[in-house]
């Protein structure tokens, strides 16, 4: 098994109303990283605002009003980039900001290169291109467009846009169901405008968490940032998730288009999510899942997909943050009813204990190689903790496989009983063929 790295230096301290630094000090790259994380709720009618403001953020800023302008400035600074990125965790909704830069210890005559990666991020973040209240129009309108690029591509992956109607069902009265990118209709009806007074309340509202990873902390990178929250009267809020512990009853909807390969979903309620059980509880709910479907050792791969030959794939996936479990398999028409009875007799087996000691070994040896591995590069490193610090925790990787491998066979079985089906989806069209 791969050893992980250990940090020799975390820590997290407040800065404003609402929004903490955290310092995350590790030699192994040659590049550090700034993430600006601000999380809110997912709200159906502010989520296509909300979703494009990261994409604007990193287009351009006063200072630099054209992309080729900052672009320029970009390479001055060593082949500096700015990155960004919008999702959900849970229900609420994530919009990263995040810049990447030579590390401090390969700058030319000793330049500090965080500071001005900061200060460059402020300036993105803080400063944005907006001119009488409203975005820069040029700008703006490029960036809705590669918006609704984006909600064409969900439709014309069959995989991804069956999830999404899926969990549309599945979570029909719950935010969760919100697209992340909300609605092309949404999208076309933003204005630059509405979206930069959307712009004010996430500065004003949205938790924040500001991340740097490096090899010597400093210290004034969090000081420019807590400088730039000074003059912001910050209303911070609390975003939180609604868990539904059971499924009352089935909900069942069938979708059919032009496809080739049909898509059969099955959602389950877990009753155990993040800050609603305990942490053995949780890892314990991780495990079931690998075991069930999450590897190539799993249940649902082996029996339904290898032995009875019913599905082109059949995995599973456990979502902590909302305390769901999907079951998602691609079937020719003619297997969805087979293939759906096959996959809740796997359910029915792990619930009655017919597990084996190597479904178990083989389940937490891949689960455990994935947490280990998640952090050989700056982005993962990054990115594994500032999901943990959303969720309010800061376990390392090696501390979340610890956790799995100390998974009971009992606790798996427990984990497994908790299971109840909420929804059955199914896409499906004409059949001539495996279209991915």
């Amino acid at each position: 098994m791969k050893e992980v790295f250990i940090l020799e230096q975390f820590s997290r301290i407040q800065i404003a109303d609402g929004v903490h630094f955290s310092t995350i000090k590790d030699e192994r790259f040659k590049t550090s990283r700034i993430a600006f994380v601000m999380q809110t709720e997912l709200d159906r009618d502010k989520v296509s605002s909300y979703a494009l403001i990261p994409n604007l953020l990193t287009s351009s800023c006063r200072e630099y009003p054209t992309a080729l302008a900052l672009n320029r400035k970009l390479d001055m600074l060593y082949g500096m980039s700015l990155s960004c990125s919008s999702g959900k965790l849970g229900e609420t909704q994530m919009l990263v900001v995040s810049a990447s830069g030579l590390d401090n210890r390969y700058s030319p005559d000793g330049e500090p290169i965080y500071s001005q990666m900061a200060e460059l991020l402020c300036k993105a973040v803080f400063e944005p291109n907006v001119t009488g209240g409203a975005f820069d129009e040029e700008s703006f309108k490029q960036e809705q467009r590669q918006m609704l690029d984006a909600i064409d591509a969900q439709f014309n992956d069959k995989r991804a846009y069956s999830m999404k109607s899926m969990l549309e069902v599945m979570c029909k009265n719950e935010k969760f169901g919100i697209n992340k990118y909300g609605t092309k209709e949404q999208v076309e009806s933003l204005t630059p405008e509405g979206v930069y007074r959307s712009y004010l309340e996430l500065i004003a509202a949205a938790k924040v968490e500001i991340i740097c990873l490096c090899s010597s902390p400093s210290d004034d990178v969090g000081k420019i940032f807590k400088e730039k929250f000074s003059g912001i009267d910050r209303r911070p809020i609390c975003p939180s998730t609604e868990i539904i512990a059971s499924a009352d009853d089935v909900k069942e909807k069938t979708d059919v288009l032009d496809v080739v390969q049909s898509k059969l979903i099955l959602g389950f309620r877990t009753d155990c999510a993040e800050n609603e059980n305990t942490d053995e509880e949780i890892a314990a709910e991780k495990l079931m899942s690998a075991v069930l479907g999450g590897t190539a050792h799993s249940k649902l791969f082996n029996n339904v997909r290898e032995k009875l030959s019913l599905c082109y794939y059949c995995v599973s996936r456990y979502n902590s943050d909302k305390g769901i479990l999907i079951i998602e398999s691609g079937v020719q028409g003619e297997n969805i009813e087979k293939a759906k009875a096959a996959i809740l007799a796997e359910v029915e087996e792990m619930k009655n204990g017919n597990i084996t000691d190597e479904e178990i070994m083989s389940a937490k040896l891949s689960m455990s190689n994935a947490y280990l591995t998640s952090v050989d590069s700056s982005v993962g490193t990054q990115g594994w903790y500032v999901v943990q610090l959303l969720r309010g925790c800061s376990r390392s990787p090696r501390e979340e496989a610890d956790m799995i491998t100390a998974v009971t066979k009992e606790q798996l079985i427990n984990a497994a009983k908790k299971l109840t089906l909420d929804t059955v989806y199914v896409l499906t069209g004409s059949e001539k063929g495996e279209d991915e």
